[in-house]
């Protein structure tokens, strides 16, 4: 919504007085609009076309322009939009239709087809090879400024087999094109390899969520001690299917991985060796670059405690969300989590504190979000105190895991990690645990008090549907 109509629903709300007869009509309207923009479901590009149908008819110009692009952003194939913008079909692509009109001063059998913005449906041809890396146009590099090199980073890789791992996830790709008749654009780098169905590596969804890996990449390194943008994190390089659309997304799911809904919050999920997203911005990609660089830290895959990978995914989503959110509530993801946390603590009856996320051999899937706020309020708050903890905690002292199959010696393996755990904490920050418990609950209502206060910001200054998004 533009400055011009936020003004004036500030006066509508605030001073009624000054409203007249005559404007008694189009306050209605206005009303229905807020109504509307309210109630709009926020990843339906269908339902996004017919509001801006609604806000054309009844002189929103602004706002109906802004949801025009909205059901684009949600589906770049939508016709009615496309066509809404002066977009005609041409093959696989959309053109302009000024373009298609253009005289070329060539015969038929010479034109060349005009420049189109292609978007490839899910029925194409087959792999081309991929682009070399760092071929898409990118925003600055959020890495620049550190040292090259591998400075505190003890992962090390055989070259030969981190090749082979590569060439086996590049067949992977171009089977499944071939299988499915789809057409994968491929960016490689040191440490991403992304597969993706929009019109080229070079696009500007790749480009955005390649900006995010590499800021992700350097707060990891910043949190785990391995520091430099040549850093390795990873013992093979991530590998991420970036789908053009939802609906693309969701094919994907059922057809490549048996996954019946994939909807979720996360815009993504991680199966096997590969993360599927449909939004550059998904958080799916974070998290599974927080957690395996955790796992791998130090160059072992040792045991890690559920509430260390989580905690520090956690930390690094909360992070940028609130360095780069799209909205207001992505920037209070980071503060949301200790308010979450701190219902939780102050809550009567509660029983959960340090040593529920020391001693829990998993997380409780029913109580994802909060186990995850949890999580990374401690994580904070100690890496906060000593940032060289985390790695201690997955260092070579800690102890080794029996096989998986061996139930007995799995009990005794957890005992002794709760309890190296507990020792580890005790030595870096010179308390018992029971001491560490009270200071991390002071440290998170003391957080969340920030997240109220901001909180009763925004409640003073509303704006219509919680945006401030730029297109």
């Amino acid at each position: 919504m533009n400055r011009p109509a936020i003004a004036f629903l500030l006066s509508l709300i605030l001073v009624p007085g000054l409203l007249n007869a005559q404007d008694s009509k189009r306050t209605e309207v206005l009303k229905e609009y807020c109504k509307r923009a309210a109630q709009l479901p926020p990843r339906d590009a269908n339902a996004h076309f017919r509001f801006y149908l609604w806000c054309s008819e009844n002189n929103f110009s602004n706002e109906a322009g802004f949801y025009l692009k909205e059901a684009l952003v949600i589906d770049e194939d939508h016709t009615d939009a496309r066509e809404a913008l002066g977009y005609a079909r041409y093959g696989s692509s959309w053109v302009l239709k000024t373009e298609l009109a253009k005289p070329t001063g060539k015969s038929s059998r010479n034109t060349k087809a005009p420049e189109a913005e292609k978007t490839p449906e899910l029925v194409i041809t087959t792999t081309p090879p991929a682009t070399e890396a760092g071929a898409p146009s990118l925003p600055a590099d959020p890495s620049t400024g550190e040292e090259a090199g591998t400075e505190d980073s003890e992962l090390v890789v055989d070259a030969t087999s981190y090749s082979a791992d590569v060439i086996r996830k590049k067949e992977w790709a171009a089977s499944l094109a071939e299988n499915l008749n789809i057409e994968f654009q491929t960016y490689e780098d040191q440490d991403f390899l992304i597969h993706t169905t929009l019109s080229s590596a070079r696009h500007a969804k790749v480009g955005q969520l390649l900006a995010q890996l590499k800021a992700a990449k350097k707060l990891l390194g910043t949190v785990l001690g391995a520091k430099g943008k040549d850093a390795l994190l990873w013992p093979a390089k991530v590998q991420i299917v970036l789908l053009r659309s939802e609906q693309q997304f969701q094919q994907f799911a059922e057809v490549v991985d048996q996954v019946d809904y994939a909807k979720n919050p996360e815009s993504g999920y991680t199966k096997e060796e590969h993360t599927a997203i449909w939004q550059p911005d998904s958080t799916a990609a974070l998290r599974i670059l927080a957690t395996d660089a955790v796992k791998y830290i130090h160059g072992t895959d040792r045991q890690t405690g559920w509430w260390l990978s989580e905690g520090v995914a956690e930390l690094v989503i909360g992070t940028l969300k609130s360095k780069s959110g799209k909205d207001a509530r992505d920037k209070a993801y980071f503060l949301r989590n200790y308010k979450t946390t701190a219902d939780i603590l102050s809550a009567e009856n509660n029983e959960d504190n340090i040593y529920y996320l020391l001693e829990a051999q998993e997380m409780k899937r029913r109580q994802e979000r909060r186990s995850r706020a949890m999580a990374m309020t401690l994580v904070n708050f100690l890496s906060r105190k000593v940032p060289r903890f985390l790695s201690d905690l997955k260092g070579k002292e800690a102890p080794a895991a029996p096989p998986e199959d061996d139930a007995d010696a799995l009990k005794v393996y957890w005992l002794s990690y709760v309890n190296f755990q507990e020792k580890t904490l005790k030595t870096h920050f010179k308390k018992e645990t029971e001491e560490l418990d009270l200071l991390w609950k002071r440290h998170v209502l003391d957080m969340a008090k920030k997240y109220n206060a901001a909180a009763d910001q925004r409640a003073r200054y509303p704006n219509v549907r919680g945006r401030n998004r730029k297109d």
